[in-house]
């Protein structure tokens, strides 16, 4: 209903906020708990250009009447923004919406531990750009606009998280714990009716013997870890062609 009220198009360049009874311009200032505007005197204290303000007026005759969309684009910017007021409150309020109603927002305690949280407050956009160009100096905060270099730091001090937050570990009184590893294989930990469990898989080329899944039991795991075999000829061996002439004449290549 909101969005219908605010007639949201697909791009902001076309937003439009078409009259839904009588959510004007004050409507929407006194929702945001901005002063209502009532005289020409008050509107050019949202809006200092005083032709702007008078065309409104001769347009809308009452700052009751102006639409939302014009009022909001036509108020003084806030210092270091680029919206006024009203728009920065409505924005916000949507921004905030979105955030709470997200039930997998990083913030949220059910989502994260409070070790892993830790560490996703620590990444930023400059880290991300760190770790994935050649760039060596960036700014502290990607998205502020810097002068170089005096404005940009070098990459080795711009904090990154730590993914140790997220190692699966068994709770001490677990007689099972992990593993070693599969050479050319890998194994992957789950819950499965409370048991933890380990599904293994070996890599392309590469044939399991042994058991694909362990259950965690009471003695330990129930099956010994299972051994990834080279699936060619006679052991482990990879990258050997061989070519072979059947008995219709063509060559076979393996």
């Amino acid at each position: 209903m909101a969005g219908q009220c605010l007639g949201l198009e697909r791009d902001s360049a076309r937003l439009s906020f078409p009259s839904c009874g009588p959510q004007r311009y004050n409507a929407w200032r006194k929702f945001c708990g901005l002063p209502r505007l009532e005289t020409p005197a008050d509107l050019r204290v949202a809006i200092a250009s005083r032709s702007v303000a008078a065309k409104i007026l001769d347009l809308y005759k009452h700052p009751d009447n102006i639409d939302v969309w014009l009022g909001g684009l036509a108020e003084d910017f806030l210092p270091g923004a680029r919206t006024g007021p009203l728009f920065a409150c409505l924005i916000g309020k949507q921004m905030k919406a979105l955030r709470d109603g997200d039930w997998f927002w990083w913030e949220n305690s059910h989502v994260f531990t409070d070790a892993q949280r830790r560490e996703l407050e620590k990444h930023s956009l400059s880290r991300v750009i760190c770790d994935n160009t050649g760039l060596t100096r960036v700014p502290v905060d990607a998205f502020q606009v810097g002068k170089f270099p005096e404005d940009f730091q070098p990459c080795d001090s711009i904090p990154g998280l730590s993914l140790e937050a997220w190692r699966e570990a068994f709770a001490p009184e677990d007689k099972c714990g992990f593993p070693e590893s599969v050479e050319n294989g890998d194994f992957v930990h789950c819950e499965e009716s409370g048991r933890h469990v380990l599904v293994y898989s070996c890599r392309h080329g590469y044939e399991l013997q042994g058991q694909e899944q362990l259950t965690c039991t009471q003695e330990g795991w129930d099956f010994q870890p299972p051994r990834c075999k080279g699936s060619g000829g006679s052991g482990e061996a990879r990258g050997i062609v061989t070519n072979e002439v059947t008995s219709e004449g063509r060559d076979r290549s393996w």
